[in-house]
């Protein structure tokens, strides 16, 4: 129960967030929505190093009773070692997107199963996930805070 709540009061935070920041330029949830798609292709292809091209240099993420991890550097070691040792595949539902300015929040579910490389053990579970997508300099949407929590694990 805490948890819920405290997932619903991050992602009004962060909804709040979006509805105070000024716009700059027009923004589409479509270029967003490409973003996330092409996200979860690399994710589909189990390539860590295009994953964590998907991630703002100073991004944080909030994994689910795990550590922060403060960085693309980071993520991408800590993807790529996982990647190593376990055959993943996921399902999201289809996303929604809000986007206000130079942020956007994008919420989904999701239903995730993985196959360690090791010992043939399956582990799956389901969850929410919450990801603040950042319009940087040169234009690309990246991933600025990525959090999730899992519901169910089985």
């Amino acid at each position: 129960m805490q948890r819920s709540a405290t997932l619903a009061l991050s992602a009004s935070l962060g909804l709040l967030v979006l509805a105070c920041t000024p716009t700059k330029q027009a923004a589409n949830p479509d270029e967003v929505r490409r973003q996330y798609d092409a996200f979860k292709a690399a994710w589909a292809a189990n390539d860590g190093a295009a994953i964590a091209t998907f991630y703002a240099d100073s991004a944080i993420q909030l994994p689910d009773n795990g550590s922060l991890a403060a960085s693309r550097s980071t993520i991408r070691d800590s993807t790529v070692a996982f990647l190593a040792q376990n055959n993943f595949a996921w399902e999201t539902s289809a996303p929604d997107i809000q986007v206000s300015g130079d942020l956007a929040a994008a919420y989904s579910t999701f239903d995730e199963h993985w196959v360690s490389k090791a010992s043939g053990d399956t582990t799956r579970q389901s969850g929410h996930w919450l990801v603040v997508w950042e319009r940087q300099a040169d234009g690309v949407w990246r991933i600025s805070k990525e959090m999730w929590t899992v519901r169910q694990r089985r």
